[in-house]
């Protein structure tokens, strides 16, 4: 279990961010534009949201081993699609049914994690098994953008296939599910367990957050290719440096966690990770060298993680009975805004240049940290955080 949970986290990053950096290589192949080719990415995150509302309380009901285990062999055939897609669309199709799958697979996870962990130590517990995904992000970001100038764009997709397969087996084989479910889920179970969540103004101060959180950071990273091109400071490769950075930057913040909140409240975490998160987003609209650019994608990604961390463990926070669903909603709202993302970005970029629309991207990042610390220690100082009636 403790290996299999960030194994499964980790698999879902790969598949995930795996198209990042291959924008400018998939409008090449395919003759098509940039803003078209970045569809690919939407067209993963847009689903990934829309199925968390039914992912969650199924995996409530029917068990969330049993979800993962689906999911991870729904996911291993999506990717198997992308790998050999002779077409735009064909390749679409794939994205699609890998955003459904994969909205099974971290959410899931996390609530697994939160169920078997005292609330005082789940905000380190929940970052160790965010390693996973971390790791899967740096392994799929550098291993894309290099194998896409090295062999081919679809090289890194047969990569994830075989991850993928070998989760989906080792998964099967090691974990059992305890859960048996004595009839079918109801709609008004469904809407049982999100009423306990909805219902209460800490929950959409974290769902709100995190959208915007998905939409600056997430939805920025497939135009980095295009925009260091443009400059003739590189491609895919580099692209996939820079957000090999981040992934970095993160996977730091996950080890010197525990020493943090000994130094820090979870609330100093979200303010200070709001300064950071905006670095590399800066840094890029200023035309920094890559040196320095790497240097501060990575300064961006233990900020990012400062805050998005810490509403985690908000998150897990909001009920005991229905934390799948609460991890759902959770994912929901931050993968649609990384679905919306590259398309603002591709439309800011026609009106206010690249460089104009990163720095709107930096302020959105900048200010998500202090804004959520007030109106969370404004909601729990007003007590349980529910909505009036």
């Amino acid at each position: 279990m403790n290996f299999l949970l960030p194994f499964c986290a980790f698999t879902s990053a790969v598949a995930t961010r795996a198209m990042d950096p291959l924008v400018s290589s998939l409008a090449q192949e395919f003759g098509i534009t940039i803003a078209t080719a970045a569809v690919a990415v939407t067209m993963f995150a847009l689903p990934y949201s829309i199925g968390q509302p039914i992912l969650g309380p199924a995996g409530d009901h029917y068990g969330k081993i049993r979800i993962l285990k689906i999911c991870l062999w729904v996911q291993t055939l999506s990717l198997i699609i992308v790998a050999v897609a002779p077409t735009f669309e064909l390749l679409l199709v794939g994205r699609f049914i890998g955003g459904i799958a994969g909205g099974g697979l971290m959410p899931i996870a996390l609530a697994i994690v939160a169920d078997k962990v005292a609330p005082s130590q789940r905000q380190a517990a929940i970052a160790r098994n965010v390693t996973g995904s971390l790791s899967g992000l740096i392994l799929a970001a550098s291993g894309a953008g290099l194998m896409a100038v090295w062999l081919n764009w679809r090289a890194i997709f047969g990569v994830a296939t075989a991850i993928s397969l070998t989760a989906a087996i080792l998964v099967a084989m090691q974990l059992k599910e305890t859960v048996v479910a004595t009839r079918h889920i109801r709609l008004s179970d469904a809407f049982d367990s999100y009423r306990q969540i909805i219902t209460k103004r800490r929950a959409w101060i974290c769902f709100i957050a995190v959208m915007f959180e998905g939409l600056a950071l997430f939805g920025m990273f497939p135009f980095i290719a295009p925009v260091l091109q443009s400059r003739g400071m590189g491609g895919p490769a580099e692209a996939g440096f820079l957000i090999t950075a981040c992934g970095l930057g993160s996977l730091v913040f996950t080890l010197v966690v525990r020493r943090l909140l000994r130094v820090m409240s979870r609330y100093g975490l979200m303010i200070s990770g709001g300064a950071l998160a905006m670095m590399g987003l800066l840094a890029l609209a200023l035309a920094a060298p890559l040196p320095w650019l790497a240097f501060f994608f990575a300064l961006s990604g233990f900020g990012y993680m400062m805050v998005h961390n810490s509403i985690h463990a908000e998150v897990s926070e909001l009920t005991d009975t229905a934390r799948t669903s609460a991890f759902a909603l959770h994912s929901c709202f931050f993968f649609t805004g990384q679905a919306m993302g590259p398309l603002i970005f591709g439309a800011g970029m026609q009106l206010m240049g690249a460089s104009g629309i990163l720095m709107a991207y930096a302020a959105i990042l900048f200010l998500i940290g202090p804004i959520i610390s007030v109106l969370l220690r404004r909601v729990r100082a007003l007590g349980s955080g529910a909505l009036a009636h």
